[in-house]
């Protein structure tokens, strides 16, 4: 069977561009470090890529959620720090006030002395993060407690729902707390109208009223105490957190990797190889161009 000129060039030209292609490929890839640059090039592996991206796009939500709840819960947990502070100072100072042998003056200062550590309580109570109040709950765009000049402090005006946020699909932490838990509990009285009345009765010189606003700060002192131990709990339990999601994000990198990145060594010897396939391909057609009629007629 004879094979015609215009065959036999047909079929060199396309072996040269195959192998031109397939040299191209190999080119970009090692210039690039990227074995897919198209959905065509590896459906599957593409599927897989897409899959990746999802999980780490996740990964990196969580991460940023983690870290500004932690920041969050570091201020809490100071202000606790400062609350239970104040709580035993005022018991301290309410004890001092104690006994008849006090004289007005000295229960006086003792008096002052309560009021700049209510003031510093309320101050606490206040605290705001990133322009948010920590202590009002789902509220939190209202201070929990307010004032007017110096008068009484008000209600708490927060909410008594409190917020929590997601840090994984199976794990969420509270960020928003219901202040009124802290200052009132299960008491009837929040912890500023007890000390307004302690403040009373130790200018009073009055023991069992004293003892009475004794006893409610103990009981602040519980619930601050508690509040505390959970808030150190979460934060131990988000830095546990953040290492896991970091081993979670070097895995998904590394599986992305192996989808998506060139293996240089594979492409460096396919590249070698496609560049003589398309050099035996280049002579090929050159020895074909070459060919007289007289060739053909043999």
């Amino acid at each position: 069977m004879r094979v015609t000129f215009n065959a036999q060039n047909r079929n060199s030209t396309a072996g040269l561009e195959d192998a031109a292609s397939r040299l191209l490929e190999f080119q970009r890839q090692v210039s690039t470090g990227k074995r897919i640059e198209k959905p065509s090039d590896d459906p599957s592996a593409t599927l897989g890529s897409i899959g990746e991206h999802t999980e780490m796009a996740a990964i990196d939500q969580y991460a940023r959620a983690t870290d500004t709840i932690a920041s969050r819960l570091a201020v809490v947990d100071t202000v606790l720090s400062d609350l239970i502070i104040q709580v035993e100072r005022a018991q301290v100072s309410a004890a001092s006030a104690r006994g008849t042998t006090k004289t007005p003056i000295q229960r006086e200062a003792v008096a002052v002395d309560l009021e700049g550590i209510r003031d510093t309580i309320f101050s606490d109570m206040n605290t705001a993060f990133n322009g948010t109040h920590v202590f009002s709950g789902t509220n939190s765009t209202v201070a929990p407690f307010t004032r007017v000049g110096n008068g009484p402090i008000s209600a708490y005006a927060g909410s008594t729902s409190e917020m929590v946020v997601d840090i994984d699909q199976q794990r969420a932490v509270k960020m928003a707390f219901n202040g009124q838990l802290l200052t009132q509990g299960a008491d009837a009285q929040d912890i500023f109208v007890e000390f307004d009345n302690l403040i009373a009765a130790v200018r009073a010189g009055d023991d069992a009223a004293i003892d009475a606003g004794m006893s409610a700060l103990e009981r602040m002192f519980d619930r601050v105490s508690t509040a505390q131990g959970r808030v150190g709990a979460d934060l131990r339990s988000i830095d546990e957190h953040k290492v896991r999601l970091g081993e979670l994000k070097r895995s998904s990198t590394k599986r992305l990797s192996a989808l998506e990145d060139t293996n240089m060594a594979e492409a460096i010897t396919g590249m070698a190889q496609a560049d003589a396939a398309y050099r035996a391909a280049l002579g090929a057609v050159n020895s074909v161009t070459r060919m007289s009629l007289m060739d053909y007629l043999r």
